[in-house]
């Protein structure tokens, strides 16, 4: 009888070091996390300004998610770490990708700047993209060299989304903590806003 409990108490042991084994590796993959939910994922890229990238480089953070049954909602969110007031603190910026279930999306981003004690959103009115499956009518671009700045070009609608309208650029710097609008000027007339960066 008690050789039959040393047997059960090795068969006890391995099945917990079994165990423990897949839940580290279950929870140390890497930082990309995708929801479980097993629904039709529907992303439509833009074709318009293909070379156009917003000047955010190498996430810290990539979370996917599934959208709903109309394929809508947030499918990924991602994290970047910059220095953007050069104070020596990792400052944050998210930008979450945002289905709306048609040809149509957007990226909708937040700035956030690190205190010492908390991060602080500092993030401007209106900071999303607006796009299509031709023509971008709102899009934003950051830049880190000589200083911080964004640059948002945006557009009304037209007779339709494709109709091309005059454009806007705006201009936003950083000071005294804030972001603020250094420059606004009425732009070219296009469809895609993408191709004036």
């Amino acid at each position: 009888m008690e050789k039959n409990n040393g047997w059960i108490k090795i068969i006890i042991v391995v099945a917990l070091i079994a165990i423990g084994f897949f839940v580290f590796y279950k929870f140390s993959k890497p930082r990309t996390e995708i929801a479980p939910i097993n629904i039709e994922k529907r992303i439509v890229e833009t074709t318009g300004g293909a070379d156009f990238t917003d000047g955010l480089e190498k996430p810290t953070l990539v979370r996917t998610f599934e959208p709903d049954e109309f394929g809508e909602g947030v499918v990924e969110v991602a994290t970047f770490s910059y220095d953007i007031d050069g104070d020596g603190r990792p400052d944050k910026i998210s930008r979450a990708r945002r289905e709306t279930g048609t040809a149509h999306f957007q990226y909708i981003y937040k700035i956030e700047l690190n205190n010492g004690e908390k991060m602080v959103d500092i993030t401007p009115k209106d900071f999303f993209t607006v796009e299509g499956a031709e023509c971008a009518h709102q899009k934003i671009q950051f830049s880190f060299k000589p200083d911080f700045s964004i640059t948002k070009i945006s557009r009304p609608m037209g007779e339709d989304w494709n109709t091309p309208t005059q454009s806007t650029k705006t201009v936003y710097t950083l000071w005294n903590n804030k972001l603020h609008i250094a420059e606004t000027s009425e732009y070219k007339t296009v469809c895609d806003v993408a191709e004036l960066f």
